[in-house]
């Protein structure tokens, strides 16, 4: 039921949207590199699961449908996925042309979520990269089934930083990220579990007309890292984007990831990339301004 509220408000609230005026055009950001700076590396500030250096403009708002099916593997009796779902509704805010702020809700464990974004620097003939902060707070409404007869809100915390570099090369057709990732639990299961993860990754974005972009994420997490759980080193994420309008993007792709979040998508993927756990999700963000730059 609370995955079907999220689409119906996002639904109202996109009706809003359309209402607006159509004010932003197709991406064309990286048809040429000019004199001083790339004005966008990746079209998006998220590609599938995980942040990119792009940030939003001053005044610039995105409203975000992200859904995770179930796996290939439940077959016929699940639909192939469709009959299970993981859903996040969220709205992001460009405060300047350096910062984005953004808040969301989960319906896995019921999370809740807000994040800030700042952009470093940016790609020029002077300089070779992009570079960008992310660092973002999450807690659960849900109990978790842990041992301690009483928990606190902050047990159910966790934190996410990520610094990202990223570079536009041939002919401004590919975006390459390198990113380094942190994940902070103030609460874990055993003894043995790690309060902090680390994981090294990359996000690749091919351009390959004004609307069709190939993406690919991957995070890779040392087996140090992983303690009592199952979780995997390889998590991978493949698949299209399309830009259907001035202002709408249609993300569909393919993962072993069931979260949405990036803390649990590292931290809490406990399936190998192989056909019959593969899940097939898309995104759906939609911007639109709601104040002068």
């Amino acid at each position: 039921m609370y995955k079907y509220q999220m689409l119906v408000i996002y639904i109202l609230m996109s009706f809003n949207v359309f209402s607006q005026i159509d004010s932003i055009p197709f991406d064309n950001s990286l048809e040429e590199i000019n004199s001083s700076n790339v004005e966008k590396v990746f079209p998006t500030i998220i590609v599938y699961n995980l942040p990119t250096t792009t940030v939003l403009k001053k005044g610039e708002m995105k409203l975000y449908l992200a859904h995770r099916m179930g796996t290939l593997g439940t077959g016929v009796d699940g639909l192939f996925g469709l009959y299970q779902a993981n859903s996040r509704i969220g709205a992001d805010l460009g405060i300047n042309k350096f910062v984005t702020v953004g808040i969301g809700t989960t319906s896995q464990q019921k999370y809740y979520d807000g994040y800030f974004k700042c952009q470093l620097t940016k790609q020029s003939h002077s300089f070779p990269f992009e570079s960008a902060i992310f660092s973002s707070i999450t807690f659960s409404n849900l109990k978790l089934n842990y041992p301690e007869q009483s928990q606190y809100l902050w047990q159910r915390i966790m934190y996410f930083n990520q610094i990202m570099l990223s570079r536009l090369i041939l002919n401004n057709k590919l975006a390459l990220q390198l990113n380094l990732s942190h994940v902070h639990k103030n609460m874990v299961k055993t003894k043995i579990d790690r309060n902090d993860i680390f994981s090294i990754g990359s996000t690749v974005n091919l351009k390959l007309n004004r609307m069709f972009y190939l993406a690919t994420e991957y995070m890779f997490l040392p087996s140090s890292m992983k303690g009592s759980t199952n979780m995997v080193s390889h998590i991978a994420s493949v698949g299209v984007q399309i830009h259907t309008g001035p202002r709408h993007v249609f993300q569909i792709f393919l993962s072993n990831s069931v979260g949405i979040l990036p803390p649990t998508v590292i931290s809490e993927t406990n399936s190998n990339f192989i056909p019959k756990n593969i899940r097939i999700s898309f995104n759906i963000p939609t911007t639109f301004q709601i104040f002068n730059k």
